[in-house]
């Protein structure tokens, strides 16, 4: 048994997926996956399960769903993987081996690359860190403000790991396998200014400067358009930099060492 958070949240049985239920359970077991081992309180629980002022039914709801998921782990055979659903006054707790969650897993593996002295080790890390993504963080639970400030904060790990497994392969000399990952997310993220930088800077020295050069004015056009500014200080000076010399770019994605938990 594991759980997932990274994707549609989910118990992962040997069987297959297994869905909480319906989104308020879901984000019931979200919640208590994002703080194993750690009571959370009603009060809490409710914010994070209404996107609103809770109904005055709120605490009943919530014991029923409590109830329901309690069963449901047991029925999966939770207890022989450690993992435990208790009551502690008025809150509740997941007790469990903290390994059993995919985004547990993943800040780990980053936080081990960032230590790593050799790139390849680091590049290794990074890429089953990354493996264990399977769509947005936290799918399928409410548009609460605690949830999504969660989901916020594992795509923002995400997004810098990503810059780092750029980061790695650029050591390495791979720069193609580099521009390659950046692209993808500079695609999906055009106004992320880092991501743009460091796509320009392996472009550049994968020897295209052409395209580095042609992403910098892709990159401004949509800043200026959605957002009415101008390129920031990084942006900026990978451009220079790119004015400056054919092959050389002044501003690197950062370091693997550089990797914050949310």
């Amino acid at each position: 048994m594991e759980f997932r958070l990274l994707g549609s949240v989910a118990i992962v049985t040997e069987g297959g997926d297994i869905a909480a239920g319906p989104a308020k359970r879901t984000s019931l077991l979200a919640v208590l996956l994002l703080r194993p081992n750690t009571a959370v309180n009603v009060t809490g629980l409710m914010d994070a399960l209404w996107e609103d002022e809770p109904p005055t039914h709120a605490k009943t709801v919530l014991q029923g769903h409590v109830s329901r998921l309690r069963a449901l782990l047991a029925a999966h055979g939770a207890e022989a993987y450690g993992v435990e659903l208790t009551t502690q006054g008025s809150a509740y707790l997941l007790r469990m081996p903290e390994s059993l969650v995919d985004a547990h897993r993943f800040e780990e593996l980053v936080g081990l690359a960032g230590t790593q002295r050799h790139a390849a080790d680091s590049v290794r890390m990074l890429r089953e860190a990354l493996s264990y993504w399977q769509g947005p963080a936290l799918t399928g639970t409410v548009p609460s403000g605690p949830l999504e400030a969660a989901a916020t904060a594992l795509e923002e790990l995400r997004l810098t790991s990503v810059e780092a497994l750029a980061e790695a392969y650029g050591k390495l000399g791979e720069h193609g396998r580099a521009a390659a990952v950046l692209r993808t997310e500079a695609v999906a993220h055009p106004l992320r200014e880092s991501l743009a930088a460091a796509l320009m800077t392996a472009l550049a020295r994968a020897g295209r400067r052409s395209d580095a050069l042609d992403w910098y004015h892709r990159t401004r056009r949509l800043l200026a358009e959605e957002l009415g500014v101008d390129p920031g200080v990084a942006l900026s000076e990978t451009y220079a930099g790119l004015l400056r010399d054919a092959g050389a770019v002044l501003v690197p994605a950062p370091a693997p060492g550089n990797i914050a938990s949310p």
